[in-house]
């Protein structure tokens, strides 16, 4: 059970993206020892998921060790756990004080200003020598390990955003940590999230609320209905839903699923009947 946000306290909340073996996790981690800051980790989000749905042991493990694996999965099961996923990360955000590590927050929360995104990156040859003494792989293991985890994350964000997860463009502050420590990294981090800018105003909080009833909206709609190009969008308690369906039973499932969702007042419903595009589309 997640903790109830405090409306009155000044919010905080930082995206950690990276590389791997760019120290991405070192850095979440002491952002939060030195920032007050709760950890929303892999570990943290997927014992979350575990507790919202029955997950094998086998699916456990392997969206655990690597988030993007998920891609590895049938893609019905596939888009329960995004859903799953994304709904968990909103949570904690709405919560706010969160260090947010990976995952895409940065582009589920794009659009909330007072959002600090932060990108780490180092040469590919320092990330490796990190790797293979963590690891205790040999040097050619390591990079490649470095070059494949960080190809699986790059398809992971264009599957579930259509975004470029290495654009700077989709970060406000990218960090080459082959030039900073971690201590100068975090540093920098808290400086630029002490600006008044990097404070999430009452509007952002408004938008993160509606993300947040979107985003159980999508998850009830998804675990128990098989929709495709599902597009849901909150305003206040507004939902919207947009997608195919393949009958007019799942039509009517999924209506009153939305409309049993807490905190959803309207509907204006959207899903269409086809067949053909619930066969052909992911």
């Amino acid at each position: 059970m997640l903790p109830i946000p405090d409306r009155r306290a000044p919010m905080s909340i930082i995206t950690v993206s990276g590389e791997m073996g760019s120290q991405r996790d070192d850095l979440a981690r002491e952002l939060c020892r030195a920032g007050g800051l709760e950890l929303v980790d892999r570990r943290t989000l997927m014992d979350a998921v575990a507790g919202l749905v029955d997950i094998t042991r086998d699916e456990h493990q392997l969206l655990a060790e690597q988030g993007p694996a998920l891609l590895d999965l049938g893609s019905r099961r596939r888009r329960v756990f995004a859903a799953l996923l994304e709904s968990v990360v909103l949570q904690y955000a709405q919560v706010g004080q969160v260090a947010l590590v990976g995952r895409g927050a940065n582009l589920l929360l794009k659009l909330v200003p007072g959002v600090l995104r932060v990108r780490t990156v180092a040469p590919l040859d320092l990330r490796a020598q990190r790797l293979a003494r963590r690891e205790h792989l040999e040097l050619d293991q390591a990079r490649r390990l470095a070059t494949v985890v960080d190809q699986q994350r790059r398809a992971y964000i264009a599957h579930l955003f259509g975004a470029d997860w290495g654009s700077p463009l989709n970060y406000d502050l990218v960090l080459n940590m082959g030039r900073l420590s971690v201590e100068q990294a975090t540093a920098c981090v808290l400086d630029l999230a002490a600006h008044a800018d990097f404070e999430v105003s009452s509007e952002g909080r408004r938008l993160i609320t509606d993300l947040v009833l979107a985003g159980r909206v999508r998850r009830e709609l998804v675990s128990a209905v098989d929709v495709h190009a599902l597009e849901v969008s909150a305003e206040g308690g507004s939902v919207r839903l947009e997608g195919y369906v393949a009958d007019q039973a799942d039509q009517r499932r999924a209506l009153a699923l939305a409309e049993a969702v807490e905190g959803v007042e309207r509907v204006q419903f959207l899903l269409e009947v086809s067949p053909a595009m619930s066969k052909f589309m992911p």
